[in-house]
């Protein structure tokens, strides 16, 4: 096979839409990669789903034309064979490489990926786990870009259905099926430009959302046949207003300051038309040849197979790199390496069986068959991986394990759930002493969850219990609420005011004191280390809606920084003030350093010199949230401010293992045997706000 593959002949191939496919997943490696100057490149997916609602419809519109109808088990087994083979050899070996390289947990994820990924529901799967696309934890799920080909996969069901029942309906029209796709364009167009503005994750990750996209290529396909004067002048300015568009959108665009996909993804869509339609209307025109390329159109034809290889040796690569970025390593594998398997994949697997169709996928009626087998394989890959890592360990594995168990031990049936209320039975959620009467209340989020051996330490010692009101990535704030991701975190507010209501029933029944130990940073607009997003704070209005105007970014307009801390400010001390009516104290814990690397996973690398972070550093981290928490203190005598610091931190650095054993399991949270050392010291304040 030549060093550059080449397709098929036919007269109805195009070369520029391979060319155009070339500059998609370019720019998507690019993107996922971090090239400096490329910051856009995410809209190769809108280019994607432009492409394929422009070949999709043109395949339906010629069946429609032909035989008047659709035949089904040819068009599904068309799309499994193209499709099915190459997306089950890399989600096989991606699950085998995770149990090689991922902790047993991040295994687990994985193999629930993959099960999402055979069951057409990535896209949902991510949207419920992952969130927002763009935050720095997707760097590390290695079948994250899967979410695209569930859309893809979503639309191949939907559309053939859609244009035949169009069909039919217009007594064989073409015109009511160019209606149909019109109407569904305007209709999903309009739904993304709402839901981007109010629930951006959805707006991105959803295919209702995203049909627009498939119909803008629909329309192109089916628009009737129309000769122009001067043709080839006409072609090379569409085809240079799409390069501009195009182009533009992948240089220019910045997910951290602006609202996608909204109106701006209009601009790649357009660009995208408008260079298939320049390719349509005259192929000599110069921006087209530039398309048609040798170089571009080889890279178009492996375009399926490099998208599908890149992401996970990008995300494993960066696993085993203790979660960092490392551009040199990232273009060598999501490059240079996924290139080669692409090409690799495309010469023995894609190429063999969609030309020559050996053995399941010779009839179309096989090829269903095998494309439900495979389905099943890799559903039970994925049940197994779930489930055997954490039950046979490698070796290199179990060390971190044993070190990673030293959690908290919380109380079990204390959950959290996923609407915030109804807040689990008291009884469930007390901690300390058997018996011993309920003196506190510890309130916040996981950090809350990381001082409990402490917590629980220091309440068995003086007989009284505590009780756990914890929901993790929420502040316990009554009259604030986080936003980010692109949507407000409502039920962090339903909770809060639960526990809040609880808190006057608490007071009543002899419980003294809150204890409040949280992750303000992580709510206050500032991207530090391990965020799962940007994250600012808004006041909230009585019905439980953000007091803000303009789109939900974190870290811009309203919810920039100094607004955050402002509401963040605000709504302590109203809420020292009520619990004061209360006769309540409250002690809240100043943060701990924060690591740019896990820190357990680093220590046994690295080693633990290697994950230490400056005391320069972490005061910066600090210094913000600490000055409010005094604030907050000096103005109300019924809190207090206790600041464990100099356990962490000599007057140079802070330390993220003690004897080589180390002090946190992740970037920012405790074990257990740190946790309950801080004890002594926090002694004072405990006793002070249980009495």
């Amino acid at each position: 096979m030549p060093l550059f593959p080449r397709p098929a002949a036919s007269p109805a191939y195009r070369a520029d839409i391979d060319g155009l496919r070339a500059i998609a997943v370019l720019a998507v490696i690019a993107y996922h990669i971090g090239i400096p100057g490329l910051s856009g490149g995410f809209v190769g997916v809108d280019i994607f789903f432009v492409i394929s609602g422009y070949l999709i419809s043109g395949l339906l519109q010629q069946e429609l034309l032909a035989h008047g109808r659709v035949q089904f088990a040819a068009f599904f087994a068309r799309r499994i064979r193209r499709l099915g083979p190459a997306l089950v050899l890399v989600t096989l070996c991606t699950l085998l490489a995770g149990y090689v390289l991922l902790l047993p947990d991040n295994a687990n994820s994985l193999g629930r990926e993959a099960r999402a990924v055979v069951t057409l529901s990535a896209n949902h799967h991510f949207l419920a786990h992952a969130f927002d696309y763009f935050n720095a934890a997707t760097d590390l799920k290695p079948l994250l870009h899967t979410w695209s080909l569930a859309v893809e996969e979503q639309y191949y069901l939907v559309w053939p259905l859609l244009m035949l029942a169009a069909w039919r309906w217009g007594g064989n029209s073409l015109r009511v099926v160019r209606l149909t796709l019109a109407a569904v364009l305007l209709s999903s167009w309009l739904l993304c430009l709402y839901l981007s503005w109010h629930n951006m994750p959805m707006a991105f990750y959803l295919m209702p959302t995203r049909a627009w996209e498939f119909a803008a290529g629909g329309l192109l396909a089916l628009a009737p046949a129309t000769r122009w004067r001067g043709e080839g002048m006409l072609a090379l300015l569409l085809g240079l207003a799409g390069a501009a568009l195009t182009l533009g959108a992948i240089l220019l665009f910045d997910e951290h300051r602006m609202v996608f996909p909204g109106l701006a993804a209009s601009l790649p869509v357009l660009g995208a038309v408008l260079l298939i339609a320049a390719g349509e209307l005259s192929p000599r025109n110069a921006v087209s040849r530039l398309l048609s390329t040798r170089v571009l159109t080889a890279a178009g034809l492996l375009s399926y197979s490099w998208y599908l290889w890149h992401q996970p040796l990008l995300a494993l690569g960066r696993s085993y790199n203790v979660g960092e970025r490392a551009l040199g390593q990232d273009l060598l594998l999501g490059g240079g390496l996924s290139l080669l398997l692409a090409w690799l994949t495309y010469r023995w697997l894609e190429q063999p069986l969609r030309q020559r169709r050996p053995g399941a996928f010779r009839t179309d009626k096989q090829t269903l068959k095998a494309g439900l087998a495979m389905s099943l394989a890799v559903w039970l890959a994925g049940t197994a991986a779930m489930y055997l890592p954490a039950k046979y360990p490698l070796p290199a594995q179990q060390k971190l394990m044993r070190m990673m168990a030293d959690g908290p031990a919380l109380p079990g049936g204390c959950g959290m759930p996923k609407d915030g209320v109804p807040l689990p039975a008291a009884s469930s959620c007390r901690v300390g002493a058997a018996n011993a009467p309920l003196r506190l209340l510890a309130w916040g989020d996981s950090h809350t969850d990381h001082s409990f051996p402490m917590y629980q330490r220091l309440a068995e010692q003086q007989g009284i219990a505590i009780l756990r009101r914890v929901y993790h990535g929420c502040p316990p704030l009554p009259d604030a609420v986080p936003v980010g991701e692109g949507k407000v975190r409502s039920w962090c507010l339903r909770h809060s005011r639960a526990v809040m209501q609880e808190l006057s029933q608490l007071a009543a029944s002899g419980v003294t004191g809150v204890l409040m130990n949280v992750r303000w940073n992580g709510y206050t607009a500032l991207p530090v280390a391990g965020s799962l997003s940007i994250t600012g704070l808004a006041a909230a209005n009585a019905d439980g809606s953000a007091r803000i105007s303009g789109a939900m970014l974190a870290g811009s307009g309203e919810l920039d920084r100094p607004h955050s801390l402002q509401v963040l400010q605000a709504s302590l001390d109203k809420l020292a003030g009520e619990l004061a009516q209360r006769r309540l104290k409250l002690v809240l814990l100043a943060p701990e350093p924060e690591f740019r690397l896990p820190v357990t996973e680093c220590v046994l690398r690295r080693g633990a010199d290697a994950c230490n972070v400056g005391r320069t550093e972490v005061d910066a981290q600090r210094r913000d949230i600490v000055a409010i928490l005094q604030r907050v203190a000096a103005r109300h005598a019924n809190v207090r401010v206790w600041d464990g610091i100099a356990r962490f931190c000599d007057a140079t650095t802070c330390y993220a293992a003690d004897g080589g054993v180390p002090r946190f399991s992740d970037r920012n949270h405790m074990l257990a045997t740190m946790s309950r050392s801080l004890a002594g010291s926090f002694a004072e304040d405990f006793s002070w706000a249980s009495r």
